[in-house]
C-alpha cells in the first residue's frame, strides 16, 4: 500500500491554513480522505509529508495523528491479506476514521511536560538527542528514515499502552512485560518477527541511554530482551532478466506500440502527470527509469547515491564515491563492462547530457515508471524497485565468482550480517553451478 499526504493548497482557508489530505493506493484502488487536521503551508514539510518540528507548529499532535492513520491502513490491509481477500474501500475507510476520530489526539505538550520523566517524554528526549547528535567524521545529522523508525517504535509503545490500559515505566519493564509485548505484536496485531525485533532493538538502545547517560533506574531484565530476526527471501533479478531489461530497445516500432498501449492501460494508476506529458516525453521517461534502475544493478548504489554519482567520481576503472548516504563509507565500484554488467556503456549514453554531469540523470518517480518497464518485459515474480537493483548487483557478482569482501567494498556494508540481507538466489544459475561442479568431480 502506498500512502501519501499533501496539503490542499487549492483550498486555503481565510486564516491561511490548508487541510491535510491522505491518499491510499492499493491493489488498483484509491481512497482520498481528509486527515481532520489543518496547518499553514510554511509549517508543512512536503518532502517528509509531515508537519515541521518547530515551536510555532502543532507538529507533535498532528504527526502522531497522521502516523496512526498510516498504521491503521497498513494493519487493515495486512488483516485482509491474511484472510485471503482484497481490502474493500469501506473497510479501509472505517479503519482510518477510527484511528483519526475515536482515539484522542494528545495536545501539544507544554515545556514542563516535555521535561517530565514519563516514558513518552523520556523517549522523545532520547530521539531528539539522537537526531541532533553528529554522525561519524562527517558530522552529518541522522538520516530521516532512521528518525522515522524511532518515531514508529515510540508510537507502537503508545498504542500498546492504550490497548492494555497501562502506563509504561522503565523500572517495571521486566521479562513478563517483554513476553506480553511480544504476544501483543505477534499474536494480536499479526506483525512479523523482524518488525518486533526492530522495536525491541531500539528499546534496548533507549534503555541503555536512560541508565548510562541519565542515571535513571531501569529494570535489569532489559539486558535479557532478545531482538529476533528472520531472514526472508531476497528478491533479485536473474542474469536472464537483467539481460531482458538491458536489451529493451525503446526505438523499436513494436516496443513503442506496446508502450503506447501500456500508457493507456496504466493511465489511471500513473495519475494526472501522465496526461500532462506527450507520448514521446512519457516514453523517454520510461526509458530513463529503466536506465536509472540499470545503474543501480550495475553499481550496487542506493538510489540516493546513484543520483549524485557523476563523472568526477570515476577514477580509471573505478567509481570512488565518498560519504554514502546511509553509512558514510567510501565505496569502490568496478567501472568497466563485461557481458552482464555494462556501466560504462550506460554512462556513455548520457555523457554531457546530464545536469551536474551525472553518470545517469536523476529520474523522478522512478519506482512508479518501473511498473511500466516490468509490464513491458513480462516480469511477474517480483515488483521492480531501485532497491532490487542493489540486491541484483550483490547476487550476480557473487555468481560471477567475485569475493564477498570485494563486493562489500563496493556496497559499503560493514558487517556480513547486513551484507547477507542483500543476497538473493538465481535458481537457474544455482542449478547450473551445482551440476558443473558435480561433473568436474565425477570426471576426476
Amino acid at each position: 500500500m502506498k500512502i501519501t499526504r499533501r496539503l490542499r493548497l487549492e483550498r486555503l482557508a481565510t486564516d491561511g491554513t490548508a487541510e491535510i489530505q491522505l491518499t491510499f493506493a492499493w491493489e488498483g484502488n484509491r481512497l482520498r480522505m481528509g486527515a481532520g487536521s489543518v496547518v499553514k503551508p510554511e509549517h508543512w514539510d512536503a518532502e517528509d509529508q509531515e508537519v515541521k518540528v518547530t515551536k510555532a507548529a502543532p507538529h507533535d499532535a498532528i504527526n502522531r495523528r497522521l502516523n496512526r492513520a498510516s498504521e491503521a491502513a497498513a494493519e487493515a490491509q495486512q488483516f485482509a491479506t491474511k484472510q485471503g481477500r482484497k481490502l474493500p474501500k469501506a473497510e479501509l475507510k472505517a479503519a482510518v476514521e477510527a484511528s483519526l476520530h475515536l482515539m484522542p489526539v494528545a495536545p501539544v505538550p507544554t515545556k514542563a511536560e516535555q521535561t517530565a520523566t514519563g516514558f513518552e517524554s523520556l523517549q522523545r528526549d532520547w530521539i531528539n538527542e539522537q537526531v541532533h547528535r553528529p554522525r561519524g567524521q562527517s558530522g552529518k545529522p541522522m538520516a530521516k528514515t532512521t528518525k522515522s523508525g524511532m518515531l514508529a517504535t515510540l508510537q507502537r509503545f503508545l498504542d500498546y499502552e492504550q490497548a492494555r490500559g497501562i502506563r509504561l515505566d522503565i523500572e517495571r519493564m521486566d521479562l513478563a512485560w517483554y513476553q506480553d509485548f511480544r504476544t501483543y505484536m505477534l499474536d494480536e496485531l499479526g506483525q512479523g518477527i523482524n518488525t518486533f525485533g526492530k522495536h525491541i532493538s531500539r528499546l534496548k538502545t533507549f534503555l541503555t541511554w536512560a541508565e548510562a547517560e541519565k542515571d535513571l533506574a531501569v529494570h535489569r531484565h532489559y539486558r535479557k530482551f532478545t531482538a529476533p530476526s528472520k531472514r526472508g527471501k531476497v528478491d533479485a533479478l536473474s542474469e536472464k532478466e537483467l539481460y531482458q531489461l538491458a536489451d529493451l530497445n525503446f526505438r523499436d516500432p513494436a516496443t513503442r506500440e506496446q508502450l503506447l498501449v501500456l500508457r493507456v492501460a496504466m493511465g489511471r494508476s500513473m495519475g494526472k502527470h501522465q496526461d500532462e506529458e506527450s507520448a514521446e516525453a512519457w516514453i523517454a521517461h520510461v526509458e530513463l527509469a529503466r536506465d536509472k534502475f540499470l545503474e543501480c544493478c550495475y553499481t550496487g548504489l542506493r538510489i540516493s547515491d546513484a543520483n549524485r554519482a557523476a563523472w568526477q567520481h570515476v577514477r580509471g576503472n573505478l567509481i570512488v564515491l565518498e560519504d554514502t548516504a546511509k553509512n558514510e563509507n567510501t565505496v569502490y565500484i568496478p567501472f568497466y563492462d563485461d557481458d552482464l554488467f555494462r556501466p560504462v556503456e550506460l554512462a556513455n549514453r548520457y555523457e554531457h547530457r546530464s545536469p551536474l554531469d551525472l553518470l545517469v540523470p536523476e529520474c523522478y518517480r522512478t519506482n512508479e515508471f518501473l511498473k511500466v518497464v516490468q509490464r513491458l518485459v513480462g516480469i511477474t515474480r517480483l515488483n521492480l524497485t531501485t532497491k532490487i537493483g542493489r540486491k541484483t548487483f550483490v547476487t550476480l557478482k557473487l555468481y560471477q565468482g567475485v569475493s564477498q569482501r570485494l563486493i562489500m567494498q563496493a556496497t559499503g556494508h560493514k558487517t556480513e550480517e547486513a551484507f547477507n540481507a542483500y543476497v538473493g538466489v538465481d535458481e537457474l544459475r544455482l542449478v547450473e553451478e551445482f551440476m558443473r561442479k558435480a561433473t568436474r568431480r565425477r570426471a576426476a
